[in-house]
């Protein structure tokens, strides 16, 4: 009884850690995008065109255009530990981990920070930036992200360049912690809570059996 007791609790402590998981937006070359090319003439040098070259993939105009205020997020390579230099106005809800290089990567992970405001907007465009190659530029529209998902980049300039960084544009709705989406200090305590129960059921049996 006691190994079924324990293995019951350590079962719903793997659960309650599976429902923390969050679901991963893969997004490659080839995935559909923008590839900012010659008619957007794409600079072949470190310069940064965002956020121009964000209108100008999305055809924002006018009122609808981003402005250098829309800067969401953005993680430049050059951090620590492989993990990048974040900035803008949600730097604080997301972390990005650049792999298979950490001065040049091909691949980047971007993750929700459990328990702080996640993105939510009408529109949020993504921006990939090389810092010497043509294409510079790959650019996504993340319409179908819910803002606390995994952003997994694979394979970008995997034989004439790298990841120098990735920024997340777009007017936002605001930002609010999503429901049912506990802080890591909770699971903790639920998970001790659930130990402390199959202790006591533990105890409470074998009192029983010495009676």
């Amino acid at each position: 009884m006691k190994k079924s007791i324990i293995i019951r609790v350590f079962l719903s402590l793997l659960l309650l850690l599976a429902a923390q998981a969050q679901g991963a937006m893969i997004i490659t070359p080839s995935t559909p995008g923008i590839i900012l090319g010659s008619s957007l003439t794409p600079p072949t040098t470190s310069t940064n065109c965002e956020v121009a070259c964000v209108n100008t993939a999305f055809g924002l105009t006018g009122a609808s255009a981003l402005t250098a205020a829309d800067l969401l997020y953005k993680s430049d390579v050059f951090g620590t530990s492989g993990i990048g230099s974040d900035s803008g106005a949600f730097a604080g809800s997301y972390t990005t981990t650049f792999s298979n290089s950490a001065t040049d990567p091909e691949d980047a992970l971007i993750q929700y920070v459990l328990s702080q405001p996640a993105l939510s907007c009408p529109a949020c465009y993504l921006a990939i930036k090389d810092g010497n190659q043509s294409p510079s530029y790959y650019f996504y529209n993340l319409a179908s992200w819910n803002g606390t998902e995994n952003l997994s980049l694979q394979d970008f300039w995997p034989r004439q360049g790298a990841i120098s960084h990735v920024s997340i544009w777009g007017r936002r709705d605001g930002g609010t912690p999503p429901a049912g989406v506990p802080a890591p200090g909770a699971v903790v305590l639920m998970a001790i809570g659930l130990m402390a129960i199959g202790v006591s059921k533990i105890r409470r049996k074998s009192r029983a059996g010495q009676a």
